[in-house]
C-alpha cells in the first residue's frame, strides 16, 4: 500500500470576497459517471439513538467525568449518524465572515469541530492558537442548529514527539488511563457536544524503529515484528474501548478516524506499519461509527491522479466490511481539495537539485478557484467526478508544468455512486469552515 492514507497538512489560506466566492463556485460542475459495481445489498442502517450509559466490563469509569450533554432546542428526534458530515476547521483565515459557525454548516446532519490536540497525555489544547474557543463555537452552533449531532475531534498531527507520547500512551496502562481521563474531563466540560472523534494517525508507529521505542517502553524482549504489530493493535484497541466506555458513561457518542488498506500482509509494509494496527471488528464492537480515511489514493508526494477514485475506495470498505463491520457502523471520508503536481515534459514528477520527487501543492477550493482566475488553466478531463487541469509556470527562467487533479467537483458523485454500492454508508467530508467558503458552499450543496 501507499501513503496515501493520512490526511493532508493544513494549507494556506486566501481569503476571497463575497462576490468572487459566488462567482467561484459556478466554475464547479458535478460530473455523474456510470456505475461501476453493486455489491449485495445490506439493507437500511438502524435509527442512531445517543447510548445509554453504561460500560464494557474490564473497563472502570468510576473515575471518569461524568456530565451529560445538555438538553437541546431539537423538535425531533436525534439525527442518525448515517448521514451527510463533515469536519470543520479550528481557525478562520476569512476576513470577510467574523461568524464562529461558517454559511451551510446547517446542511450537515453531523459537524466535527476539528479543534483539540496534546503534547502531554494528560492535557488536551487547542490545535490551532489562533481559534476561536471550542465551547464558543459549539454553543453558537447548537443555538443555530439544535439538530446537529458535534463532535470534537482530537488529533495527533501536531503533537511534539508524537511517536513517544503515543507509545506511552498505549503500553503503560496508567498513561492510558490519564489519556482517558483528561478526554473525559475536557468532554465534560462541553454542554453542547455530543461525542468524540479519534483521530489518531501520524503518531502510530510506522516502522522497525518506531515499534523497538514501544519495545524498549512496555518491556518487550524476543518478539518478532508480527507480535509488535499484534501487540500494538491490542493496545490500540484497548484505548478506543475506554474511551467509548467513557463516552457512554456521559451519553455520548465516539466516532474513530480509522486508516485503511486492502489487505492483512504488514510483512509487506514494514515502513507503513500504521494502518494495520486498525482491527476493525473489535473497534467497531466499542465506537459507535468507523469513518475510513479512503483518501490520497493519489497523493502529495506520489505520482498525480485522482484523490479518491471510487473503485479503490470501494475496494477498502470492502476489506473493513470482511471483519464483521456492519454499514450502519461505517461512513467515509471524502476529499474537498485539490493537489497541484509539477511534473515534467513527459508528465513523470519534477525532482529538485537532489533528485528528490517535488511534493504536490495542497490548495482549498476558495485557493483553487483564485489560482483559475490568476493563471491559464486547461481542463483536461474527468474520472469518477473529480476534475484534471493542466498549466505551466516559469521559474529560474524554465518552464513547469503542472497538473492538477481537483477532488471537491466528485463530493457529489462520491455520495451517489456509495449510496449504491454500499446502501447505508454515511459520507463525512474534508473540510468545511470560514478559512475555505467556496469550499464550504460546494460542500453544502452536496444532499
Amino acid at each position: 500500500m501507499g501513503k496515501f492514507f493520512t490526511r493532508s497538512n493544513r494549507p494556506a489560506i486566501i481569503a476571497l470576497s463575497v462576490i468572487t466566492v459566488a462567482l467561484a463556485v459556478t466554475v464547479y460542475a458535478f460530473v455523474s459517471l456510470s456505475q461501476r459495481s453493486t455489491p449485495e445489498n445490506a439493507g437500511p442502517p438502524p435509527t442512531q439513538k445517543l447510548p445509554a450509559a453504561s460500560a464494557q466490563p474490564t473497563v472502570n469509569t468510576a473515575n471518569f467525568a461524568s456530565a451529560s450533554p445538555a438538553a437541546t432546542g431539537c423538535a425531533h428526534p436525534p439525527v442518525s449518524l448515517q448521514t451527510t458530515g463533515a469536519w470543520m476547521a479550528g481557525f478562520n483565515d476569512d476576513k470577510q465572515n467574523t461568524s464562529e459557525v461558517p454559511s451551510g454548516a446547517a446542511q450537515f446532519g453531523v459537524l466535527d469541530f476539528d479543534w483539540l490536540t496534546f503534547n502531554t497525555p494528560g492535557s488536551l489544547i487547542p490545535a490551532d492558537q489562533f481559534s476561536e474557543s471550542l465551547s464558543t463555537v459549539l454553543s453558537a452552533d447548537a443555538q443555530a442548529n439544535p439538530c446537529t449531532l458535534r463532535f470534537v475531534t482530537i488529533s495527533d498531527q501536531n503533537i511534539s514527539n508524537n511517536k513517544k507520547v503515543m507509545a506511552e500512551i498505549l503500553t503503560e496502562p496508567s498513561v492510558m488511563n490519564e489519556h482517558v481521563a483528561a478526554i473525559a474531563s475536557e468532554m465534560a466540560s462541553l454542554p453542547d457536544a455530543n461525542g468524540v472523534t479519534l483521530d489518531y494517525e501520524f503518531s502510530l508507529p510506522e516502522n522497525a524503529t518506531d515499534l523497538a521505542t514501544y519495545a524498549q517502553l512496555a518491556g518487550w524482549h524476543n518478539l518478532t515484528f508480527d507480535q509488535e504489530v499484534n501487540q500494538v493493535t491490542l493496545d490500540y484497541t484497548h484505548l478506543v474501548q475506554m474511551v467509548a466506555a467513557a463516552m457512554h458513561k456521559q451519553h455520548r457518542l465516539l466516532r474513530v478516524a480509522s486508516l485503511v488498506r486492502n489487505n492483512d500482509m504488514v510483512d509487506s509494509e514494514v515502513t507503513n506499519v500504521a494502518p494495520y494496527l486498525f482491527d476493525y471488528g473489535n473497534l467497531a464492537k466499542y465506537a459507535d461509527q468507523l469513518v475510513l480515511m479512503a483518501i490520497d489514493f493519489h497523493y502529495q508526494g506520489g505520482t498525480p491522479g485522482p484523490i479518491s477514485p471510487l473503485a479503490d475506495v470501494t475496494q477498502v470498505a470492502n476489506y473493513v466490511r470482511s471483519y464483521g463491520v456492519p454499514l450502519s457502523k461505517l461512513a467515509i471520508e471524502v476529499p474537498n481539495y485539490a493537489y497541484d503536481w509539477p511534473v515534467t515534459a513527459s508528465g513523470a514528477n519534477a525532482t529538485n537539485s537532489h533528485g528528490q520527487v517535488v511534493q504536490a501543492a495542497s490548495l482549498n477550493p476558495t485557493q483553487l478557484a483564485a489560482e483559475m482566475q490568476a493563471g491559464n488553466w486547461r481542463k483536461v478531463g474527468t474520472q469518477d467526478g473529480e476534475t484534471q487541469y493542466s498549466y505551466t509556470t516559469t521559474a529560474g527562467g524554465k518552464t513547469v508544468q503542472h497538473i492538477v487533479w481537483d477532488s471537491a467537483t466528485g463530493i457529489a458523485y462520491e455520495k451517489a455512486q456509495l449510496a449504491k454500492v454500499l446502501p447505508g454508508v454515511a459520507i463525512t467530508i474534508w473540510q468545511i469552515g470560514n478559512n475555505d467558503p467556496v469550499g464550504t458552499t460546494l460542500a453544502a450543496q452536496v444532499k
